[in-house]
């Protein structure tokens, strides 16, 4: 009964190992080109026996094809494989080695990504901080009981000239928008586009038949104020401590004296400083340093400085020399200074530079330069500043610093602009040394400005104007209140070499602010210049000595040959102002 399972157990083995073999060999046989023969086994179900021929009582067990039991075939087949089982095993392989550098690569990343992510999460965290933007507004309503010929008190604004008493008016003097980005700690771009009023008149002739009016007069137009790059790392890289905190500045920017004084004084949106009234642009195109100078460990600032090269021209005029003005200011602090301006200082500052003219107009050789010399500005200042008030005096020189476009940039005589004023001399006897007809029209010293415009200009357009000027102003704070007091006087001399000059003048504003909050403030004032000579004229000889050309023409009117010319003191200017300032 063992025996015959025994067998009956290995028969089925051997069934099974053929079958096998024989289903392997035909899915193979399958892409073949003809079926392969076939081997027949058959089983006894009695006995269980397995035998290879049919017989009595033997049944069709399975069919085997004749190739599966060839010699070898079963070594082929295994060795076939292992073959497949080696390359399968390199393919894995390969790919392990592939996946390993996959991983190799990613940890790379990844770590190089855990340094940059840092410093780029900070930049975008922080991009915020690198912008600040900014607005600075003046404004005012201001009323004239006396109108005369003058500078102007404030920027781009007129007025009429005399006998136009109690004009007033509303104006806009100044609008900034301050742009500010900082691409690193180090670097500054300031961008700053100022509204101004324009004023223009002259008309456009366009083809043969057609002209344009000017829309230019009295419309508000926007112009680039500043537009610089600021570098303030210079002093670190160099190792300088003493002067850590200095700034290179290229391009529009404030110059050295006229931004400082206007921060010292505090009341830019009510007048302007002296020498920023008298001629001074607050701004050239250049190169310029600026700083504190901390010499000591205590930290104090005892002296600041600013230098720099720039255009004879100001901002907002066009280059037209071959040379540039040099300016330099130090502020000295001999006690040290915790913030800015605190306490005793002393102060210089000196500019030289030429009138803005081609070279080819500089270079004619005549007797009085005139607009073509050389213009020096010099200004020495002792001021004290505490916590509550502060006061200042000044002293200031110059050179061909004053001409008559100065004096007359808030009003003028028409003369001074292209169009004779008064009523020309046309027939009669001889006028002042000329034959006066209606093609050759004579000026009349007694009607009009003509003449008077033609002795202003020689007497301070020679290019031999010596300026000599003294100031006072400073302010006080009401304690406990939002109230201010301030002032400024300014006694001027334009041309002292002349012995009595009628354009002598005096300048006083008196005012008080009331500081709303930190961003804006009023106050009401009043501005005031006074020709404090007596009426008086000067003589054609005199004149000569100057500027002045007898029997030349202005505007189309011969001028006086002989005689005196009247009337050479302008008129006063008196006014009230309500002036405004928003600083954001």
């Amino acid at each position: 009964m063992r025996n015959r399972k025994t067998k009956f157990t290995l028969a089925l083995a051997i069934v099974y190992l053929l079958a096998t073999l024989g289903f392997v060999q035909r899915s193979r046989a399958q892409d073949s080109s003809g079926p392969a023969p076939m081997l027949k086994l058959y089983i006894d179900p009695a006995t269980k026996v397995v035998y290879a021929e049919p017989g009595r009582g033997r049944r069709l067990l399975t069919e085997i094809p004749a190739n599966a039991m060839a010699a070898g075939a079963i070594e082929q087949q295994e060795q076939r494989q292992e073959i497949q089982l080696r390359q399968n095993q390199d393919m894995i392989s390969a790919l392990v080695a592939k996946n390993q550098e996959f991983e190799t690569s990613n940890r790379e990343l990844t770590r190089e990504m855990a340094e940059v992510k840092p410093a780029w999460r900070s930049y975008i965290d922080n991009f915020q901080d690198k912008f600040r933007i900014g607005t600075l507004i003046y404004g005012d309503y201001r009323f004239y009981t006396h109108t005369g010929f003058q500078p102007q008190e404030l920027t781009q604004i007129n007025n009429p000239g005399p006998w136009n008493n109690n004009y007033n008016s509303f104006d806009i003097t100044r609008t900034y928008l301050n742009f500010y980005f900082f691409p690193t700690k180090d670097w500054t771009i300031r961008l700053t586009p100022n509204m101004y009023k324009t004023i223009g008149s002259s008309n456009d002739k366009i083809g043969a038949n057609t002209g344009f009016g000017s829309n230019l007069d009295g419309n508000l137009g926007v112009r680039m104020k500043y537009a610089n790059l600021q570098y303030s790392a210079l002093w670190d890289k160099l190792d300088v401590p003493a002067l850590k905190g200095g700034t290179v500045i290229l391009g529009e920017t404030a110059n050295p004296l006229v931004g400082w004084e206007e921060d010292l004084y505090g009341y830019r949106y009510v007048n302007l400083t002296p020498w920023n009234y008298l001629s001074l642009s607050s701004t050239q195109l250049g190169v310029h340093f600026e700083g504190p100078i901390k010499p000591f460990s205590d930290g104090k600032t005892y002296a600041d400085y600013g230098l720099g090269v720039y255009d004879n021209s100001s901002f907002h005029a066009y280059e037209q020399t071959d040379t540039k003005q040099a300016m330099a200011r130090l502020s000295v602090y001999p006690f040290g200074a915790d913030w800015r301006f605190q306490g005793l200082g002393l102060t210089g500052f000196y500019d030289y530079g030429y009138g803005n003219t081609t070279p080819d107009t500089a270079s004619i050789p005549t007797a009085l330069k005139g607009g073509n010399a050389h213009i020096t500005r010099i200004a020495t200042l002792l001021h004290y500043t505490a916590e509550q008030w502060g006061l200042a005096g000044e002293f200031d020189y110059g050179n061909n610093a004053f001409s008559a476009g100065n004096l007359f940039s808030g009003s003028g005589p028409a003369d001074e602009f292209g169009t004779a004023t008064g009523k020309p001399v046309t027939s009669g006897p001889a006028f002042f040394g000329n034959t006066c007809t209606p093609g050759a029209p004579c000026s009349n010293p007694a009607s009009g400005f003509s003449s008077q415009t033609a002795a202003w200009n020689a007497l301070l357009n020679n290019g031999q104007a010596r300026e000599v000027g003294w100031d006072v102003f400073g302010h006080y704070h009401i304690p406990d209140t939002k109230f201010t007091a301030f002032g400024m006087f300014q006694w001027f001399l334009p041309n002292d070499k002349v012995a009595t000059n009628p354009l002598d003048f005096q300048r006083f504003v008196v005012g008080a602010s009331y500081q709303v909050n930190e961003f804006l403030r009023f106050a009401v004032d009043t501005q005031n210049t006074l020709f404090y000579h007596n009426q008086m004229s000067m003589s054609v000889p005199q004149l000569e000595k100057f500027n002045y050309v007898p029997g030349s023409k202005i505007n189309g009117l011969t001028l006086p040959k002989t005689g005196s010319i009247p009337n050479l003191v302008p008129f006063d200017t008196h006014s009230i102002f309500l002036n405004m300032e928003f600083n954001y």
